[in-house]
């Protein structure tokens, strides 16, 4: 009797733990086939998990986790765990014990009197109440399984009612692996967690499917970035040594400070420094925030490629926007660039980035941002200049009609007499630094297409949808790398439009003809638009080789309505014209354009051609392997091929849930699928045991001529025989690899730090040049936050004496604090009287 009882329990007990659904299969005891036949048919059974019993058994706890955790969700309430106890034998769970979520009392909350209260007034937030609720479910481990021991399913507070109410939960919240690898992937190209749960709610076909909620996803978020704290400077520099073992002209440089954190860093790849080589002649810089953690400016060096396109040109990290920073930043450029500084370089009007170029850069031409200066002075004297009629549309007319130094400051001192502001201090500030930012000064300055620092703000504008402000500076250096990638593929999209594609004739003059053979796509469609442009124009001759080019239409964009003076000798093959758009631009002007057409000249002299913006200007940036086509990684296809595959089982699902018939096929198909799966990993397990024991058995008998050779291996290098290998040195202290998520790919660090020189003009080191020094990675510390100009988050807590009053305003027109100059009433009069 004992004995049929007995196992009538267990039967009753395999069969609760077989009758549940779970999305992973139980390891639970089951049934045999003949007698699971009986309850297949029962969906109801098969849906509602039973309650667990004292005599229950599973296999792990695990599995009696999800058993106890499906009979929680479907009764309204969630668990957790009350304890774990380890064997101090094995070091393995003995015993367990899960509570409902409301078990235990409430903890009293301590007052802290030190600690000063907030100035802003707290959110209000609601917590979980216990209410020391009984209902648990112990376990232990007997007979290498685990046995319900206690079982007490009574509650002292209301349980929820609706299935969908559940999920919110916390013990039924839970982001399954297959979600958290496919998470990973969306938060490295910086997706927001918003977009991750559209994303997500598509996989599942509805929102209410997802089995998490978003601030779930937020936490997960915060763990992966986690996993880099405290040794990020030490994973960048092993992702640096990485990048140098499989870039031999990949190059880095960073400087600690007296604790041994990182202060800058520079950076710079092979493809970088092969194109600096052709296109030195214009870069843009400036410094961006918000891209780090760690709060440093970020300062890439941008410049222009032969198809008019914006590329990377290295890039660093800056602790401050200090004078010592940017001359750090720029011998580092020096040196990888081998000591070629270039030739001109366009930056706001940062008095301290000005000094690091003086400095660094004493034979490079420094313009200033055109529009950042315009902007501020718009500010500070917007007001005023728009009281007096006239003043705005001359004073623009003299900044971008002006076409030498001399005619600006003419029609400057016309103008400041003209209209009695020669004592206004603004304007005359804004005289005093002419030289640094009117176009009129850099008119014989090769500055492409560009008055302002237009390039640097787009590739900014760009950076900041690959990265927030919280990421760290390894997972910034890996969203720079994909921009870079990003940027080369662009690249070669233009190169192969140009090589494929024929632009549109718009005169079939021979000379347009041959520079759609010579120039690239994009520059050739601006010299198309050079050309249109003649047809705005007449010429009349006024001087030998000398010719007036007029405009016959309103307005020509770029050109205004202005007259200009064109000098053309085509025996000599020399032309000239002072709006000196070949200087500037490097392409011929449609002023010399018409002084061809009108001499009939058919052929463009060579020398008018820049090498840059033709195709043989660019050699190949990467080196490309031939016969290699884009595979996909392994890993990357399994988990593409999983959410696919998830996404098709749950239309499957919802299309067999129709009726009763549909989901009996699919219950037939999901246990055939199981013990074809189980079959299919015990066979791979077998496979795996007989290949260790195999090895084991040749390493055993090869063991003792290993041992000596071993001193052959390592003095004399002489090749161990076949089947032996060298033993690795123990690693010391000194050799630890830093832990993270490259510590399992990256060797032991050893981070160029180069010394810092003083770098005198016509002499700079170069990267080959210079002594490194070695430093280890596990020396190496995470910078602090620092304190820059840029964009501040506002402080909730704040001590009563440090708050300020309100700024007042006051009006700009007549004085008055009750208004601002939008609302004064004498502006109406103003504008009557205008």
């Amino acid at each position: 009797m004992d004995n049929a009882g007995s196992t009538s329990r267990a039967m009753s007990a395999d069969r609760a733990c077989t009758e549940i659904t779970l999305p992973q299969e139980s390891s639970a005891q089951t049934l045999p086939a003949a007698q699971n036949d009986g309850i297949e048919g029962n969906a109801e059974v098969v849906s509602t998990p039973q309650a667990p019993r004292a005599d229950m058994r599973f296999d792990t706890l695990e599995d009696a986790q999800r058993h106890y955790l499906a009979f929680a969700r479907r009764r309204g309430f969630g668990i957790r765990y009350n304890y774990r106890k380890k064997s101090e034998v094995t070091g393995e769970y003995i015993r367990a014990a899960m509570v409902c979520h409301k078990a235990g009392h409430q903890a009293k909350e301590k007052e802290d009197t030190q600690k000063p209260k907030p100035v802003v007034p707290e959110r209000m937030k609601c917590s979980n109440i216990r209410t020391d609720c009984p209902a648990r479910m112990a376990l232990k481990v007997r007979d290498g399984t685990w046995l319900v021991t206690e079982f007490c399913d009574d509650h002292n507070h209301p349980l929820l009612k609706k299935w969908s109410l559940t999920g919110f939960l916390r013990s039924h919240r839970d982001i399954p692996e297959e979600d958290q690898e496919f998470i990973k992937i969306l938060h490295t190209v910086n997706m927001e967690t918003s977009r991750m749960m559209q994303v997500m709610a598509t996989l599942y076909e509805s929102v209410e499917g997802v089995p998490y909620t978003p601030k779930d996803m937020a936490n997960f978020r915060s763990k992966l970035r986690a996993e880099n704290k405290y040794i990020d400077m030490q994973n960048t520099m092993a992702y640096f040594e990485d990048l140098k073992s499989r870039d031999k002209d990949f190059y880095y440089r960073y400087k600690l400070d007296d604790e041994d954190r990182v202060q800058y860093l520079f950076w710079v790849d092979s493809a970088a420094r092969k194109a600096y080589k052709n296109y030195n002649d214009c870069i843009s810089f400036d410094a961006t925030y918000m891209t780090n953690k760690y709060k440093m400016p970020f300062a890439p060096f941008i410049g222009i490629n032969n198809h008019g396109q914006s590329i990377q040109l290295g890039c660093e990290f800056l602790k401050n926007e200090l004078s010592e920073s940017y001359i750090w930043l720029f011998e580092s450029f020096l040196i990888a660039m081998d000591g070629v500084a270039p030739v001109n370089i366009i930056t706001d009007q940062d008095g301290s980035m000005r000094a690091g170029i003086e400095k660094m850069f004493p034979n490079t031409t420094h313009c200033n941002c055109r529009w950042h200066i315009v902007d501020k002075a718009t500010e500070e004297i917007g007001p005023f200049v728009a009281k007096i009629p006239g003043l705005r549309e001359e004073m623009n007319d003299c900044i971008n009609c002006s076409l030498t130094p001399q005619e600006f400051e003419t029609r400057w001192n016309l103008m400041i007499q003209k209209y009695n502001v020669q004592n206004h201090e603004k304007i005359a500030a804004l005289y005093q630094k002419r030289n640094s930012w009117v176009p009129a000064y850099f008119m014989q300055k090769f500055y492409p297409f560009l008055q302002t620092t237009q390039r640097s703000e787009g590739f900014n504008a760009v950076l900041k949808k690959y990265i927030s402000p919280a990421n760290s500076v390894l997972e910034f250096v890996l969203q720079y790398a994909d921009i870079q990638a990003k940027i080369m593929k662009a690249e070669k999209k233009e190169e192969a439009d140009s090589s494929l594609l024929t632009a549109r004739s718009w005169s079939w003059h021979p000379i347009e003809k041959q520079m759609e053979k010579l120039y690239t796509k994009n520059i050739h469609a601006r010299f198309q638009y050079e050309m249109s442009y003649t047809m705005s124009y007449n010429i009349r001759q006024v001087a030998e080789n000398t010719y007036e080019v007029y405009c016959i239409t309103h307005f020509v964009p770029s050109y205004h309505n202005s007259t200009y003076q064109v000098y053309a000798d085509p025996p000599n093959e020399t032309y000239k014209c002072t709006c000196c758009k070949f200087e500037r631009d490097g392409i011929v002007c449609c002023h010399i354009l018409k002084a061809m057409v009108q001499l009939g000249v058919c052929q463009m002299p060579l020398a008018y051609v820049l090498r840059r913006w033709t195709w043989s200007a660019e050699e190949n940036l990467v080196e490309e392997l031939p016969g290699q086509p884009a595979i996909m990684p392994e890993e990357s296809k399994k988990k593409m091929w999983l959410a696919v595959t998830c996404n098709e089982f749950k239309g499957l699902a919802l299309c067999g849930n129709e009726t009763e018939d549909g989901r009996k096929i699919i219950r037939n198909h999901m246990k055939s699928m199981k013990k074809d799966l189980a079959s299919l990993k015990r066979e791979i397990e077998k496979r795996a045991k007989k290949a260790s024991a195999s090895s084991d058995a040749r390493k055993a008998t090869q063991s003792a001529p290993a041992q000596t050779t071993q001193k052959d291996c390592h003095t004399q290098q002489v090749p161990p025989e076949e089947g032996t290998s060298c033993p690795k040195p123990r690693q010391t202290n000194r050799q630890k690899k830093p832990t993270g998520p490259l510590s399992s790919t990256n060797p032991a660090v050893h981070a160029t730090t180069l010394p810092t020189t003083k770098a005198t003009e016509g002499s700079h080191p170069t990267a080959a040049e210079q002594t490194s020094e070695t430093s280890e990675a596990s020396n190496i510390r995470d910078p602090r936050v620092s304190n820059t100009k840029g964009r501040k988050r506002k402080q909730a807590y704040q001590k009563p004496l440090d708050i300020g009053r309100k700024e007042v305003r006051i009006c700009k027109q007549c004085g008055s604090t009750q208004h601002d100059l939008r609302m004064c009433p004498q502006r109406g009069e103003l504008l009557v009287q205008n």
